[in-house]
């Protein structure tokens, strides 16, 4: 089976290059060596587009990340090709591919330098009709052009929080479905209903309820749809560990801090309280209005109130959606919570 070899700076993957790439995976067999220029000037970090590639194509190909500050423009530096050459057989351990593939004309003057066979994919753009600066200059409207695996990263994220019986889950699917996504259930609910409904969680069932929602909420990201709902966060789980245990356990209050939302919707408790076996203060709220606004204040998270009847609350909660749905989608890195515009 013939090796193959692809090289790209994959700025902002998109399906484009997961055609490219898997492509050239299945006419090698997997024998695929995908080489990945990362610079110190690039507005989303190599570490990241490193982390997506291999990611999305694990077991397909092997990811090479080579980040380097050599020359991009063959007519500025006469032995750009040469200079270039030594770098990928470097990164290939010294071995040339068999295959060179690319969707741009580059490709055969590499292939020949190499005493590669150049295999075009796509060049004319009629498989994948996508222009990654297309994309980039307007994310929400090219969602489904995105790589998979980097759609989590472009998330408008909406945090639907509050005391008990003020309408959380209502409201989450309802929103779910006015925008065409998936919302995040409320994961204390599923766990304490299949294993002990009766029984009041202690401090460690607190961490096994952080643990589940922040799980659920980063294997459904990959199924949103440009956004995604939350039924409560972690500062419900952290209010409600502290009006009632009297205590936080560190891993809830680390979920917080690397969980960053763009909008927290807070119910307010100014609608009927409806008795639930899982609510253990019987019949009455244990936990009040004025415990998330003192929750959310001290660690400066903004939120907005949303209060009055059940409709004026669906109504005020999909117009401050769709305000946040108008606003340019940005690029956060997930694994260290930094923002780039």
């Amino acid at each position: 089976m013939p090796r193959g070899f692809i090289i790209g700076g994959f700025r902002l993957p998109t399906v484009g290059h997961q055609y490219l790439i898997e492509f050239a995976s299945r006419w090698c067999g997997g024998d695929l060596d995908v080489m990945l220029n990362t610079r110190d000037e690039d507005a989303i970090p190599g570490s990241v587009r490193h982390r997506w590639l291999g990611d999305q194509f694990r077991g397909q190909a092997r990811i090479h990340r080579f980040h380097n500050d050599l020359p991009e423009d063959d007519a500025a530096v006469p032995d750009f090709w040469q200079i270039w050459n030594r770098a990928i057989l470097k990164v290939l351990g010294g071995k040339a591919p068999d295959l060179v593939f690319a969707s741009e004309i580059y490709g055969k003057r590499l292939a020949a330098d190499l005493g590669a066979r150049f295999i075009p994919v796509d060049a004319p753009r009629d498989a994948i009709p996508v222009s990654a600066s297309r994309v980039r200059l307007n994310v929400g409207e090219h969602w489904e052009l995105l790589l998979p695996e980097a759609r989590p990263s472009f998330l408008k994220r909406v945090a639907i929080i509050g005391p008990e019986s003020c309408g959380k889950t209502t409201l989450a699917r309802r929103l779910a479905a006015l925008f065409r996504t998936v919302h995040v259930p409320e994961f204390a609910r599923s766990y304490l209903e299949a294993t002990d409904p009766g029984k009041y969680p202690d401090l460690a069932e607190i961490e096994i309820v952080a643990k589940g929602h922040a799980a659920s909420e980063d294997a459904l990201a990959r199924q949103a749809n440009r956004l995604l709902i939350l039924d409560t966060d972690h500062i419900c789980t952290a209010v409600w560990s502290e009006v009632a245990l009297g205590a936080l356990p560190a891993a809830v209050e680390a979920e917080i801090a690397a969980r960053p939302y763009d909008l927290r919707l807070l119910m307010a408790d100014d609608v009927p309280f409806a008795p639930d076996p899982l609510r253990y203060a019987g019949h009455e709220r244990q936990m009040k209005l004025a415990h998330f606004t003192a929750a959310l204040d001290a660690r400066g998270l903004a939120y907005k109130i949303i209060d009055g009847g059940w409709q004026e609350r669906t109504k005020k909660a999909a117009s401050a959606v769709d305000a946040l749905m108008a606003e340019p989608y940005r690029f956060r890195d997930l694994r260290s919570d930094s923002l780039s515009a």
